[in-house]
């Protein structure tokens, strides 16, 4: 035991006791001696053995027992040898020979073994831990101890007094407390030294270096046992001696700890050692809950109030710092261990109560905040109580401390982002921004909140300030005057640190969440860029802030688009951009200048060296992944949410000062999905990546509907850096849409979770804005679903394997949470799933027989049969299909999506997509109700949504970039099916009722039912495309159909034209081309519809007739378009005529037809004839069509003209009609000079015949008159070309010679005409109808001609009404026409 060695004991040729046994063992075996006689022997040793503590030492260490570690000691005593009494009695037999106290010297000999024990390898003066060796050995010791003090031979008060006074060893009073011999409570009552002894030795053991997993289990259990030792008679009884003795040791560790961790020079490794002593664990059985809470909170305090250096203002301006993030991660680490034993509301409180009564270090204090925001998610809703209950209490008492700390808090709290905390912008208007919020009760309150803001001014951070004035608090009229000085002084503020209101951006309204660094002018830019591309333009919102923002234009906006770069050789967008600022005199020279020579230092440098502030962006990225790896080991691992919420907030951190130059949160994302963002690229597939990796690896351990909710997490960081999250939703598009076949399983499973996540939190996300013709704005759901495409073999697949991703993790989610399953699927999606899984996997078809064919199944390589049966499981899950009661997939919208199916690379075989139409059309979308999205059992319905899909497709086709879609899609196969279908109506038509409408009339009216604005050229030529596209879908209808058959009240059956002839006169005609003509196509289409529908009457030939009669005197566009294309329809329609009737004769309608045209060819060859017995409209137009493909020479139509003048002046004026039109068409189509210099001669011509007739006049007349010709012009020409009659008009005066001009002038009614004309044309000038040179040639003739008829005429040309109309039209539009008018006026009087 004792291992003390005294020279009076020794013997310098003893052997030792060890030795002896062994040398015993080794001669000879025991003989049966008695128990007597051995013990005799024994004693005669030890007389003989001089050195009594070595012996001793000896007997109780030999062996097995030197290796026992000194946490064994329950072995101690089945391996001691010798018994305690022999110990005893050996020690007072020889004690009594010296005459020594037996209790004095045991100590003696205690304190000497120790000390030579640890002596040896002491060369340390801060020793805290032994060696093993030297720890089994101190063990064995005081196991010996132990047991002379239970027999009472040992002096615990001297042992105490005699080992303080050498140099003490902690883990030696550790062995001293456990083996009950000294424990640390009653050394801290025999000495008031021991208090700060043991706070250095506590300190020392935090700094020793361990190396062996035995010394830190010792380190672990030395700090673990003073700890509880403290905590317990520190906190258990209050009243206790020792009490404030141990609150004061563990107050010493705490404040050095802290201390510790604002010196950079401190190993932080140290700290951990004593911040892992707050782990509840530690304290185990030891401590009483209640005993422990009180230690908690104490040390809770001490945290929130040690060190208060910081004063509120400085908590103002620097708690951008103070975040989770940036809080050193013992701190937080400290604060977890700490709160864990609290809940929310208790930790709150207590923060509140420490506020309230003691001066605080505002650092903790947020950085507290921060930490139960990170690791606890219902902080959010505590903390939104405290926030009202300071506010309330603020303004009930007008408290200005709780005022200053619900700022903080809600400002620290909206720090740490979206994931949270709404920010600070949301918070602040949700508290001030209404009438009833705290501060509308009363003026004192309004002023008691201006004032606080107002004391603020001087130490906000300006983001907050623009908060306050972008969103102001609501305040009564009254009290308009106080806001506005506030506002004055907050704007002055900004003033003073250079940041001005302006950079809220031009194109969206600046929310202000602060915490974010402001730069709105980079977004400004990216949009105008993105919009000059679509439109080439300069946007009218540049333009305008150019003058009218003309600051912000200047000093933000131009500095972010002319940054310094390399510039590419091939000039691109921004160039193409700057350049058209440039030339419009928007960029300053001399930034200009600058901008150039910054460009060409740029090249310069970078052609020198690598750019260091890329490789600082890669050292970033490498933080960035690595910070992703430890994350997914934490998904690994089981790692709890609160601390993969930490990490996420780390990994926010990087994102952040990745990309620094974030802008304030809009409403709005704009994105042109037709160009890559190249922006943070390497970011964004960097996030996505370990996105999906993270999901992979979470999904190893757990389900998703129980791996906690680190994607939600993760998404709500994302939408905190909304730059980041436009390029992240770039990418996610282009990856969906354009790189589909590229992705993995891994890719498809993480898209697809991060897309369930985006839709679950679409009310969080910014609406998409698409840079698209008509776009509206969408969710980053809906857009992302847009994005996958279905028209191709290889598409499909991947998309009904996305679909199934989306399905099955929405589910999981769905059931995890306990809510709806549309929260979790977005819409589109779930239908793209509606449309491919019955397309692709023929078992689907609900609605299909058993019986169905084998060899129909569909050959789908891409699917495999897990895949397969996956999807079918799906599709039968009760949840999934409980969808559909929301989202039902249209008639519509199957058609859409079958439309944009590439034939030639469809998963389908022609029979098996012609079985798969037939089957989805007829005995699926047929039977089902109208508010399920099918037809309701009616054929007519179905017809009309396909042929309403095709016109939609045929839009599409116009303004898509490529048309090979529209080329190769299923339009035929389609069409074929509306022919089916148009084929049930055909016979089933014949038992509707007379006073049914007609559907297919219907349904072409209501595309074409809304009129365009004439004012308007983009609204005229959507509304041209789409009368072209009705008119394409028309000539692919049965003829049959378009004009019914009725039986009127005697019995006869009677065709009903009123509906094509309603058509032709509202709709074609606006689009008539060439020169106010239907379409040859139309043409026959329109007669072979007649001709048809007149063979079903009981006498064709005179309901044929009577038809065409109707038509002359309600349609004339269609005879006159028969005239034109009469070469070309004539056989075609005696051949139907043949055909249907069996006779050779044309009834008398197309006959009279037959002989006009046959009658204009004999004009042509200048033979004379009467004209056969027919309209002079009609005669005209054959005429007219003759003559203007005649290839004879414009002398021989004059010799033409003056024949027809002597027979019929009648059909020379419809000529004149005819010709004008002619006119005006070649003057809009522009096919070349020769063409309208033949059109103009041939009017000049045709008006000189005329111009003794006033009745050509009427031509021009634009008042709505009664006059025959007038009536029949409304009825064959455009709107276009009505407008455009006065360009017709003064082109052909201009053209006319001086002889022929004085005798229209002559003419009733000319000059008022003439100058109503002049002004019609002044007018389209102005709105921008005509334009090019030879048009405004035109003008400056037309009003030299004016001037000379005005000269030329006679004054009872014009009556006093019209010279007094003219005058007051004139005197704004020409001053010098208007005085000719007054000269001519007062000529007349004078006259």
């Amino acid at each position: 035991m004792f291992s003390a060695t005294s020279d009076m004991f020794q013997s310098t040729n003893t052997a030792t006791v060890s030795s002896l046994l062994a040398r015993r063992s080794v001669k000879r075996l025991r003989d049966d001696e008695s128990e007597t006689q051995l013990q005799e022997s024994c004693v005669n040793l030890l007389t003989k053995h001089q050195n009594t503590s070595q012996l001793l030492l000896e007997i109780t260490s030999c062996g097995k027992i030197r290796n026992i570690s000194c946490d064994r000691y329950e072995e101690l005593e089945k391996n001691t040898a010798i018994p305690t009494s022999f110990l005893e009695d050996e020690l007072q037999r020889r004690l009594q020979q010296m005459e020594v106290s037996v209790g004095l010297q045991s100590v003696t000999i205690l304190n000497e073994n120790i000390h030579d024990l640890i002596k040896p390898t002491d060369t340390d003066s801060e020793c805290v831990l032994l060696s093993a060796k030297q720890r089994a050995d101190v063990c064995v010791l005081l196991k010996s101890t132990r047991a002379l003090l239970s027999v009472g031979i040992f002096s615990l008060e001297l042992l105490w007094e005699e080992y303080w006074k050498m140099q003490p060893v902690l883990e030696v009073m550790y062995h001293l407390h456990t083996h009950n011999i000294l424990t640390l409570e009653y050394m801290l009552e025999r000495d008031v030294a021991v208090s700060s002894w043991i706070s250095e030795q506590l300190k020392a053991l935090c700094f020793k270096k361990i190396t062996t997993p035995e010394d830190h289990q010792i380190q672990h259990e030395i700090l673990s046992t003073v700890v509880c030792v403290l905590v317990r008679r520190g906190f258990e009884d209050s009243d206790h001696k020792l009490a404030n003795t141990c609150c004061s040791i563990l107050d010493t560790m705490i404040s050095w700890l802290l201390d510790s961790l604002g010196d950079k020079s401190t190993d932080k490794s140290t700290m951990g050692v004593w911040v892992q002593v707050y782990d509840a664990s530690t304290f185990g059985v030891c401590v009483s809950e209640d005993t422990l809470q009180q230690f908690f909170t104490h040390t809770l305090v001490r945290v929130l109030t040690h060190r208060p250096v910081f004063k509120v203002s400085d908590a103002v301006a620097l708690q951008s710092e103070w975040t989770f993030a940036k809080t050193p991660p013992l701190l937080t680490t400290l604060f977890c261990k700490i709160c864990l034993v609290f809940s929310v509301d208790c930790v709150l409180s207590q923060l509140q109560q420490v506020l309230e009564t003691h001066e605080v270090n505002w650092r903790h204090v947020l950085s507290c905040l921060s930490n139960l925001l990170i690791y606890h998610s219902q902080t959010q809703r505590c903390l939104t109580d405290l926030l009202s209950r300071l506010l309330r209490a603020a303004f009930d008492n007008y408290d200005v401390e709780k005022m200053i700390t619900s700022f903080l808090l809600a400002r620290q709290a909206s720090l740490e982002g979206p994931a949270v905390f709404p920010s600070y912008c949301d918070w602040f208007k949700l508290s001030f921004g209404g009438s009833s919020t705290y501060h509308g009760n009363s003026k004192k309150s309004t002023v008691f909140l201006l004032k606080f803001l107002s004391d603020l001014v001087p130490f906000e951070p300006p983001q907050y300030l623009k908060v306050h004035v972008m969103h102001a608090p609501c305040v009564g009229g009254k009290h308009c005057s106080l806001l506005q000085e506030y506002i004055t002084l907050a704007k002055t503020r900004l003033t003073d640190l250079k940041v001005s209101l302006e950079d809220t951006g031009i194109f969206e309204v600046v929310n202000g969440s602060a915490g974010v660094v402001n730069c709105p002018a980079q977004q400004d830019v990216e949009k105008a860029i993105t919009l000059f591309t679509v439109t080439n333009k300069i946007p009218a919102t540049v333009i305008e802030a150019s003058i009218f923002r003309r600051p912000y234009f200047l000093s933000r906006f131009l500095p972010v688009l002319l940054s310094p770069r390399v510039l590419p050789l091939k000039a691109d967008t921004r160039m193409s951009f700057i350049e058209a600022l440039r030339k419009a005199d928007k960029i300053p020279a001399a930034l200009y200048t600058s901008y150039t020579e910054s460009c060409q230092r740029e090249t310069e440098r970078q052609q020198k060296g690598l750019c260091e502030s890329v490789e600082v962006e890669e050292d970033h990225q490498m933080v960035l992944q690595d910070q992703f790896v430890y994350l997914r080991r934490m998904l690994t691992d089981g790692a709890t949410d609160g601390d993969v919420c930490a990490q996420l907030s780390r990994i926010s951190l990087t994102m952040r000062t990745l990309c620094t130059d974030e802008e304030t949160a809009s409403d709005v994302i704009t994105l042109n999905l037709q160009l890559p963002d190249s922006t943070n690229t390497a970011v964004v597939s960097l996030i996505i990546q370990n996105f999906c990796l993270c999901l992979l690896a979470a999904s190893k351990l757990n389900p998703p509907n129980r791996q906690g909710s680190w994607a939600s997490i993760f998404l709500k960081i994302l939408l905190g850096h909304r730059r980041l999250f436009s390029a992240l939703i770039h990418r996610l598009w282009d990856l969906l849409h354009n790189q589909a076949n590229t992705l993995c399983l891994t890719h498809v499973l993480g898209l697809a979770a991060l897309l369930v996540e985006l839709h679950y939190y679409r009310h969080m996300c910014p609406q998409m804005q698409v840079m698209w013709p008509s776009a509206a704005d969408l969710s980053v759901s809906e857009l992302l679903s847009d994005g996958l495409i279905c028209s191709t073999r290889s598409h499909m697949a991947f998309c009904l394997r996305f679909c199934v991703a989306v399905l099955s993790y929405g589910l999981c989610r769905a059931n995890t949470q306990s809510e709806e399953l549309q929260n979790f699927i977005p819409e589109k999606l779930y239908k793209k799933a509606l449309y491919l899984i019955p397309r692709l996997i023929l078992e689907t078809r609900t609605h299909t027989s058993d019986e169905c064919d084998s060899d129909m199944n569909t050959d789908m390589s891409d699917l495999t049969g897990r895949m397969k049966d996956a999807t079918i499981a799906l599709w039968q899950n009760k949840q999934i299909k409980s969808l559909q009661k929301h989202y039902q997939l249209s008639f519509s919208e199957w058609l859409s999506a079958e439309l944009h199916v590439l034939r030639s690379q469809d998963a389908l075989t022609d029979p098996e997509r012609q079985e798969y139409e037939q089957w989805a059309c007829e005995q699926f979308y047929l039977p089902i109700s109208v508010s399920d999205g099918g037809c309701g059992g009616d054929v007519t319905r179905a017809c009309a949504r396909i042929i309403t899909a095709v016109l939609d497709q045929h839009t599409v086709s116009q303004t898509a970039a490529s048309s090979s879609e529209h080329t190769d899609g299923c339009l035929p196969d389609l069409l074929s099916l509306l022919q089916v279908l148009l084929y049930d109506v055909a016979v089933t038509q014949q038992n509707t009722s007379d006073n049914e409408g007609h559907f297919l009339w219907d349904l072409i009216d209501s595309r074409c039912s809304v009129t365009p604005d004439t004012e308007s050229i983009r609204y005229e030529l959507e509304y041209q495309k789409t009368l072209q596209n009705v008119s394409r879908v028309l000539v692919m209808i049965p003829a049959v159909l378009l004009v019914r058959v009725r039986t009127d009240a005697a019995g006869r059956k009677t065709l009903d034209c009123h509906r094509l002839m309603k058509h032709i006169n509202d709709a074609q005609r606006g689009v008539c081309c060439p020169a106010d003509f239907l379409s040859l196509q139309l043409t026959a289409h329109f007669f072979k519809a007649v001709v048809s529908a007149s063979v079903r009457c009981d006498h064709p030939a005179d309901t044929l007739n009577a038809s065409l009669s109707l038509f002359c005197a309600q349609c004339p566009l269609l005879l006159l378009s028969a005239v034109r294309w009469w070469t070309h329809v004539s056989s075609a329609l005696s051949c139907q005529w043949k055909r249907l009737t069996g006779r050779d004769t044309l009834p008398e309608q197309l006959q009279i037809l037959s002989d006009c045209h046959r009658w204009s060819r004999r004009v042509n060859w200048e033979l004379v004839l009467s004209p056969p017995s027919a309209p002079s409209w009609l005669l005209a137009a054959c005429l007219h069509s003759v003559l203007e493909r005649s290839t004879c020479e414009i002398e021989n139509i004059k010799l033409a003209l003056r024949q027809l003048n002597e027979t019929d002046r009648r059909v020379l004026l419809f000529l004149f009609l005819y010709s004008v039109m002619k006119l005006i068409s070649a003057h809009l189509e522009s096919p070349g000079a020769a063409c309208l210099t033949r059109a103009r001669e041939f009017s000049v011509s045709v008006f000189t015949h005329l111009i003794d007739d006033s009745d050509w006049l009427q031509l021009f007349d634009g008042s709505g008159s009664d006059h025959r010709l007038s009536d029949f012009t409304s009825h064959v020409m455009s709107r276009q070309m009505i407008r455009l009659r006065p360009f017709a008009f003064y082109s052909i005066l201009c053209g006319v010679e001086s002889e022929v001009l004085m005798r229209a002038v002559r003419s009733s009614g000319f000059l008022y005409s003439a100058a109503v004309s002049y002004k019609e044309l002044n007018k389209l000038f102005l709105n921008g109808q005509t334009g090019d040179d030879s048009q405004q040639q035109t003008l400056l003739e037309s009003r030299q001609v004016l001037m000379k008829c005005i000269s030329l005429s006679s004054p009872d040309s014009l009556t006093l009404s019209q010279k007094r109309k003219l005058q007051s039209e004139f005197e704004q539009l020409d001053s010098e026409i208007s005085a000719s008018f007054i000269t001519f006026s007062c000529d007349t009087h004078f006259t």
